[in-house]
């Protein structure tokens, strides 16, 4: 029974199949992204500037924490999608039961640590006086909150492994709607404040895990976990832990960048920091098009790697480049076109919007550098090119902590906004130059029929 699952991955034309798989992918980390915005689109409208500007401080904190945790279930999906390529479905189970496992209580102890650290790290962001109590409550409900956050991308990236990517979204969606419900409810009619925001995200995340959990045991056999299947098998700990790792490494990478960076914006006036945390809200939102498309190419290449058929990862490579000319052009001329009009759903003040659009365009011209950048590292992702996939990220987090140092210093808040763009030449030339040799000297010989060990070896 087990056998009969397909992946139209596996099946489907390249571009087809990527295009397909990505599209719900797209709309789910667009809902996800919209658990923030929505809450900052509240708290601007119905409690004040300074409580959106107390949940910008607290965003980069918390995606931190979060995205750490999506990494962790991301790399299990990624071993899971090249078992499942493989048709080896008894390791697929042991990876599920180990990591889930590992896991859990990585999330359990990450989260009570995080608790007690919550108003350390944000007076060591020089977060203003006036920001830290409601930035401090709101990480607290979160942070104990967090292992709905991991249970749910546990199961998606699962159930993503084996071809279903549209379930997950439905789930996804539901528990936006029911945020967003929440919101109004606790913040407008119950008058909560910034807890009723942090309360409703994780009563919106325990719903999504909660139908994510049991769908899962029900529709997939494959998938369907026991107690006895929660053991960490010893022989594959070190595959999970190094995918899962490089995973939640990259992430980590990116948020430590957008901390250090709010560090510095938190030196400005409230209106600045309120604004400019409105514009990187957007810029998250704005990128998720090209981040669900890559995530699909990186399970798209795990499977079909796994499976040997080489020729359709350097097909399915081939075939993203237009994904990458439209997406990087149509998010460019939507940012710099839109800017202003999206900045002003959070919050009218002039001082608000005027930094939030700077922030959001200067950043815009950059997006065409920024998709080339993911578009290879989920080449690298789905080949086990871990080495390269992480020094790509390390490139472009480290240029960008920098130039928005060196960039403020000389030319104020303006020179810090085009600071993405200038780390992304960087990342984009770095990774570029890589995924070139990797396609001559990897893909395109196993594709040729060369000996998969003798080509591993030039990695």
């Amino acid at each position: 029974m087990q056998t009969q699952v397909k992946s139209p991955l596996l099946t489907k034309s390249p571009a087809r199949a990527i295009l397909s798989f990505s599209i719900p992918l797209i709309i789910g980390d667009f809902c996800q992204q919209l658990y923030n915005a929505v809450d900052g689109i509240v708290a601007g409208r119905f409690i004040g500037t300074t409580a959106l500007a107390a949940l910008g401080s607290a965003n980069p904190v918390m995606n931190l924490v979060i995205f750490l945790l999506i990494g962790f279930a991301m790399g299990s999906g990624v071993i899971t999608s090249r078992y499942f390529g493989k048709k080896d479905f008894a390791s697929l189970k042991r990876v599920m039961g180990s990591a889930l496992t590992i896991g859990i209580v990585f999330t359990l102890i990450l989260s009570a640590v995080c608790i007690g650290l919550c108003r350390p790290f944000l007076k060591l962001l020089n977060t203003q006086e006036s920001l830290i109590g409601g930035a401090d409550v709101y990480l607290k409900i979160v942070f104990a909150g967090a292992i709905f956050t991991y249970l749910y991308n546990f199961y998606c990236f699962s159930v993503r492994s084996i071809g279903d990517s549209y379930t997950p979204l439905i789930f996804l969606f539901a528990s936006v709607l029911f945020n967003a419900f929440l919101d109004v409810l606790f913040v407008v009619v119950f008058k909560w404040g910034i807890e009723g925001t942090a309360l409703a995200t994780v009563a919106a995340q325990a719903l999504s895990s909660v139908l994510c959990i049991v769908y899962t045991n029900k529709k997939f056999e494959l998938l369907r976990l026991s107690f006895k299947d929660l053991k960490v098998d010893g022989r594959i700990v070190w595959e999970i832990t190094s995918y899962s790792l490089s995973m939640s490494l990259q992430q980590v990478f990116v948020y430590v960048a957008r901390i250090a960076i709010q560090g510095l914006v938190n030196t400005y006036p409230e209106n600045i920091v309120a604004g400019a945390n409105s514009g990187a809200r957007l810029d998250a939102l704005l990128q998720t098009p090209m981040r669900g498309y890559t995530n699909a190419l990186t399970t798209y290449c795990a499977q079909n790697y796994g499976a040997k058929e080489y020729k359709r990862v350097v097909d399915g490579y081939k075939a993203s480049w237009v994904a990458v000319a439209v997406v990087g052009t149509l998010t460019t001329l939507v940012t710099v076109l839109g800017g202003r009009a999206m900045v002003s759903l959070f919050d009218e003040n002039p001082e608000v919007v005027s930094a939030g659009t700077a922030y959001l365009v200067d950043i815009g011209w950059g997006y065409m550098l920024m998709c080339v950048i993911v578009q290879s590292q989920a080449v690298f992702k789905g080949i086990g090119m871990l080495k390269t996939f992480l020094v790509s990220t390390l490139t472009s987090i480290i240029f960008r902590i920098a130039f928005s140092y060196l960039f403020e210093y000389y030319w104020g808040l303006e020179g810090m906004f085009w600071a993405p763009t200038a780390s992304w030449v960087v990342g984009g030339t770095y990774c570029l130059v890589c995924m070139l040799i990797a396609y001559r000297k990897i893909l395109v010989p196993l594709a040729s029929g060369g000996k998969e060990e003798a080509i591993r070896r030039k990695r």
